[in-house]
């Protein structure tokens, strides 16, 4: 497959052939990773002073489990910029841990934000799925009397870190790092839009709302039913504490939802993958009323909420104006270009061997 029609395949700014990396995404990523790491700091600044102010605990198990993830991801990416540099291996290990760490910080800074005691909002909520004409029970019991449906329900429902791996494997090796750095700044910035909306519109979750009975849900193994409620209860009264686990404490908006738009839109791009990655988010949002205890709005919320923070997280990584300055001369004529990263861009000498198998690669991805 040609350098041409391989670029024309994917259609991004952000890739370029094996053999070369741009000049000027050197510098854009190295940009990206700051902003992330920026919105990563006030997150964790927040969430110890959420914390420290409601006189709640975190498990220090969760913390070293935490940490065992993250810092070595992070003295790998470090290693491999600094010591022998590697931009695939750098890469992939930082942005992994950008993404646990905004991820953890989310989950666990909605627990000292469900404490602020605002009323529930589930009354509220449910009158606009009526006002819409959506009946959550009827539903619930279509999707019951159908057991096929619901284990696709349930397996759409946790697909996501399948789609977190798939994303991975194909996105380091084809170099849509920028994408992949957009990718986590949205979740990022979702996150804390969704935490901000959550201390003024908490909510119990379809299930204890309406007073599902069990046996309406017999052959259905929803992921979240009462439990939201349970631990809302337990944190407001001041029975938790210690927070052990992370569950999910958000009902609007869904950020599941709000997954599902960010999957269908990093995925996008990939012709070949287009189509499925469209349809699979299709069902989680489907899936996403039953399984995860949400009202029919929270569909809507999400998906608001999943294209500001695109908008804004592009925004927020646009291609500087300014190309990256420092230029030295390399021997056999081959000028190389440094912003940091390791990275460098060539011209002269025809590409490596692994050069070539990577682009082979690359070809066979598309």
């Amino acid at each position: 497959m040609s350098n041409h029609a391989f670029v024309k395949a994917f259609q991004p700014i952000d890739l370029l052939p094996a053999n070369i990396i741009s000049i000027s995404e050197q510098g854009r990523l190295d940009r990206n990773s700051r902003v992330l790491w920026g919105v990563i700091a006030a997150m964790a600044v927040v969430t110890i002073i959420g914390y420290w102010a409601t006189g709640l605990s975190f498990a220090w198990v969760s913390i070293l489990a935490i940490g065992f993830c993250a810092l070595p991801c992070v003295a790998v990416s470090i290693f491999y910029r600094r010591v022998r540099p590697d931009p695939f291996i750098s890469f992939t290990t930082e942005v992994f841990a950008q993404l646990l760490l905004a991820m953890t910080l989310g989950a666990a800074l909605s627990y000292p934000l469900a404490v602020t005691g605002f009323p529930y909002r589930d009354a509220l909520l449910n009158s606009v799925d009526v006002w819409m004409g959506l009946d959550w029970r009827a539903y619930l019991k279509f999707i019951n009397d159908r057991p096929l449906l619901a284990v696709i329900t349930d397996l759409a429902y946790n697909s996501m870190l399948a789609q977190l791996l798939l994303l991975m494997i194909l996105f380091v090796p084809t170099r849509r790092f920028v994408r992949l750095q957009q990718f986590v700044l949205a979740n990022a910035l979702g996150l804390c839009v969704a935490l901000a909306i959550f201390i003024f519109v908490p909510a119990g979750g379809t299930y204890s709302f309406l007073q599902i009975a069990p046996h309406e849900y017999a052959n259905l193994p929803p992921v979240m039913t009462i439990e939201q409620l349970a631990s809302l209860d337990a944190l407001r009264s001041g029975k938790r504490v210690l927070i052990d686990d992370l569950t999910g404490l958000i009902t609007f908006p869904s950020f599941h939802s709000a997954w599902a738009i960010f999957y269908m839109w990093v995925f996008y791009p990939i012709k070949w993958l287009r189509v499925g990655a469209i349809l699979l988010n299709l069902l989680v949002l489907y899936s996403t009323p039953v399984q995860g205890s949400h009202y029919f709005i929270d569909l809507v919320g999400g998906a608001i909420l999943a294209a500001f923070s695109i908008y804004v997280a592009i925004r927020l990584t646009r291609p500087a104006s300014q190309a990256c300055p420092a230029v030295s001369r390399a021997p056999d004529d081959v000028v190389q270009v440094s912003c940091g990263w390791g990275f460098a861009a060539t011209a002269g000498p025809p590409p490596s061997r692994p050069a070539r198998l990577r682009e082979r690669l690359v070809s066979m991805l598309t």
